[in-house]
């Protein structure tokens, strides 16, 4: 803390030569310092934070095992935490062990009296000097006291607020956090509704949906380390620039649309694909037309990141290999002190692995910034969307629980390893609802916050091609013949949606996802679905760097009379949670009884229900209630219909080559008596062992 270890070497690094030496408890303290700090970021996925928390626990002698309870909350966290946050993690962390620290000073009953006031407890925490750290108070703020102080971890963002929203509060003070308490309460009171200052609507009020877009575009990746064979970044360093090769054309005229582009495109390389002519346009398009002066570029040399500032338009010089015609003028600001891949973020470090040419940086750019020239103010830099992939999944109401006559701890539950996971599976024999519930589900989650649900059945001849991207037959109007172009898919389409709209909820319900052939369908897309923060190539797209966004959730149906839970995939059941559907277990038990009882109708339909799995005796193949939420089991004459061509059948197909009485063991009459075909363990058979017949 007092003595930092300066240089570019990985903070991991940096750190084990710090600990070299210390005692197990040290290092756990330290481990338990990290964790605190890690809670905050949604930006980090859990396994990255894990992967740091057990690189540090390894320091020790006799490392310890983070227990469940902790561990499974590394999953979450509120929001993004800022560039400060990734890019100073030792001047966040120093600061939270000199709050320990001050906080050990403190006698029992002052502890005591801060864990109950949290203005108490800020000034406990105030009296620690920040050096830097105010995203890292704030974040310990929220974390104490989630109901007063704001998840809102920039400074910035805070006096944004207060500056453009201010005016409505009646008494303000001066004081931020007990500001925006009362702006808090006014908006609230004004609502009806609890609010979160990153709701679409109010961000609008207080940065304005312009700005929060324009902040997206403003740096960009441009490689040059093989360029027709030839590596071009020191060039590019010595002499002050980037460059395009498309030794095709010459000088581009300034000001050249996009549709100028593909002109330019079908006539100089008439050979190329729509498709592929699509993807040079667009490069060209972001290098000429896109990009501003003043915009971040970032280029990579092997393991070494440079990043500068655009100078200028594009300039044409003739060159002998034409390998670095297109021009414009760079100020690198780390030429002769590069930064390495690894010292980026995780997900930032994945916008480097693609292929494209000119690729942009997206909300990452500040990160570069703050590698590339530490000594830079990094609050000046234009601030990430806030909103960016953090969507607060609503929480059922006991309207909706009674509405699909389920248990709301259940749903509750559902919700929360959606929430978490943000893929699951719901499982159970057939005419447990499934598919009914994850739909209504979808519909519930996605409405709350004016999302999207849609819905794709897997079944055997499912492909990636069909559910992700492939090319397909399409017609020229023109010529009369038919070619083939790469479409995408409903996943890829729906991605597309969720990933310009962040702030909302995007489900894709995928029922009786066990029938297809998933690894086949999902392909490389099951990275991502353990590592949202990451990205892939795609096999049809390689230069395209895809990561599916953080607010887009799966919910899958799966009958486990059609094959079991041990025949899926075990990478496939890795990434989902599980949520069972049981005949005579919650949510399941009592669904058709509460049914008929809201209804009207004879409860006695549920009795024969609850005996009919009984003889089943499996809880793989029991009949779900759906088959009788049908208002047709009024009458005697509605239920034996039912049960002779929709349930008989069911029982049939479970019982072939058995050779017994079906009706005998289950009809309605059979069920009702009590009466039953089949013999109890050590009686009689039901048929002659020697001839097959049924005994005289």
């Amino acid at each position: 803390m007092n003595s930092p270890e300066l240089g570019r070497a990985r903070f991991e690094k940096k750190l084990g030569r710090q600990l070299a030496g210390a005692s197990p408890e040290a290092v756990q303290l330290m481990a338990e310092i990290i964790y605190l700090h890690l809670l905050a970021p949604s930006d980090f996925g859990g396994t990255a934070k894990r992967e740091l928390l057990q690189t540090v626990l390894a320091f020790a002698s006799d490392p310890v095992q983070i227990p469940l309870e902790l561990d499974e909350e590394l999953d979450g966290g509120f929001g993004r935490a800022g560039v400060a946050y990734r890019t100073q993690r030792p001047v966040q962390l120093a600061w939270l062990v000199r709050f320990v620290v001050a906080w050990k000073a403190l006698d029992p009953a002052e502890r005591q009296n801060a864990l109950t006031d949290p203005w108490k407890f800020r000034e406990v925490v105030d009296a620690v000097p920040l050096k830097s750290a105010y995203t890292q108070r704030n974040v310990l703020l929220h974390l104490a006291f989630p109901a007063t102080f704001e998840r809102i971890t920039s400074r910035g963002h805070k006096q944004l607020i207060l500056k453009k929203l201010g005016t409505e509060i009646p008494n303000p003070t001066g004081d931020e956090d007990r500001d925006l308490a009362a702006l808090r309460e006014v908006l609230e009171h004004q609502r009806g509704e609890r609010i979160d200052f990153y709701d679409r609507e109010i961000v609008r009020r207080w940065q304005g949906p312009a700005e929060g877009a324009e902040q997206q575009d403003r740096g960009w990746l441009v490689r040059g380390a093989n360029v027709q064979g030839r590596n071009l970044v020191p060039e590019w360093l010595a002499e002050g620039y980037c460059s395009l090769a498309y030794s095709e054309f010459d000088e581009i005229p300034a000001g050249a649309t996009r549709s100028d582009l593909d002109a330019l495109f079908t006539e100089k390389v008439p050979d190329l694909t729509s498709r592929q002519r699509a993807v040079h346009v667009g490069v060209l398009d972001r290098f000429f037309n896109q990009m501003r002066p003043g915009d971040l570029v970032a280029t990579v040399d092997g393991a070494n990141v440079y990043v500068g500032s655009i100078d200028g338009a594009v300039t044409w010089t003739e060159t002998p290999d034409r390998a670095s015609g297109h021009r414009r003028a760079v100020t690198w600001f780390n030429a002769a002190d590069p930064f390495k891949r690894d010292q980026l973020s995780v997900a930032t470090r994945d916008r480097l692995s693609g292929q494209m040419t000119v690729s942009s940086l997206g909300p990452d750019v500040a990160e570069f910034l703050a590698l590339a020239k530490p000594e830079a103010d990094i609050t000046d830099v234009a601030p990430e969307p806030v909103s960016s992939d953090f969507v607060v999944l609503p929480q059922p109401t006991t309207g909706l629980a009674e509405e699909l006559f389920v248990d709301l701890e259940w749903l509750s539950e559902t919700v929360d390893l959606l929430g978490d996971k943000k893929q699951i599976i719901l499982y159970g024999p057939p005419g447990t609802g499934k598919t009914y519930l994850a739909q209504e589900l979808a519909r519930f989650l996605t409405e709350q916050n004016g999302g999207v649900h849609r819905l794709v059945q897997f079944h055997p001849s499912y492909s990636y091609e069909d559910f992700f991207e492939g090319f397909r037959p399409q017609r020229n109007d023109t010529t009369g013949t038919v070619g083939f172009e790469l479409s995408d898919g409903p996943l890829k389409l729906l991605a597309k949606e969720a990933s310009e709209d962040p702030s909302r909820a995007y489900v894709l319900i995928i029922d009786e996802i066990n029938r297809a052939n998933l690894a086949k369908v999902f392909g490389e897309l099951y990275f991502l679905l353990e590592y949202r923060d990451r990205s892939v190539q795609l096999q049809y797209s390689p230069q395209v760097d895809f990561r599916l966004p953080a607010n887009l959730y799966f919910i899958g149906t799966m009958n486990t009379a059609d094959r079991s839970i041990a025949l899926v995939d075990a990478a496939m059941r890795r990434r989902f949670a599980w949520q069972g559907l049981f005949p005579g277990e919650v949510p399941v038990d009592g669904m058709l009884r509460r049914w008929l009882r809201a209804r009207a109708l004879p409860a006695d339909r549920a009795d024969l229900l609850d005996a009919l799995n009984r003889r089943v005796a499996d809880r793989e193949a029991a009949i779900g209630p759906s088959y009788l939420m049908d208002p047709r089991v009024g009458t005697e004459a509605g239920l034996a219909r039912i049960w002779k061509h929709h349930i008989m059948p069911l029982l049939e197909e479970r019982h072939i080559g058995d050779r017994i009485d079906l009706h005998a063991q289950y009809s309605i009459e059979a069920l009702r008596d009590g009466s039953s075909a089949l013999q109890p363990p050590g009686d009689e058979p039901a048929f002659d062992e020697e001839t097959g017949e049924p005994p005289a």
